[in-house]
């Protein structure tokens, strides 16, 4: 999830009166990712840490953050993909991955 406004998590989080360390055992993740999501540095992260981010300052997810857009063409997930034979001029065969 993109965040909206890392200002706007430390707001939330100096209201709850919650240290950076404080918030960041309560989420399960380093005093360093609050840190670098606070200062914009961390632009995205997992839905996981976003919502439980969101829970621990009482706030909806929706207010700190947003879904990430997708970017370029979608690939398949790994283990989809079809290999198909390919047959070269020389009459050799190789493997192509469709």
């Amino acid at each position: 999830m993109r965040v909206r406004d890392g200002s706007a998590i430390r707001s939330w989080r100096r209201q709850r009166r919650f240290s950076q360390d404080d918030l960041a055992a309560l989420c399960r993740c380093s005093q360093n990712t609050i840190s670098l999501i606070e200062s914009g540095r961390l632009p995205s992260l997992s839905v996981e840490l976003a919502v439980k981010l969101a829970g621990r300052l009482e706030v909806p997810v929706e207010v700190l953050f947003e879904e990430r857009q997708q970017t370029g063409p979608r690939r398949a997930p790994l283990g989809t993909r079809r290999m198909s034979a390919v047959v070269n001029g020389a009459g050799a065969t190789s493997q192509a991955v469709a």
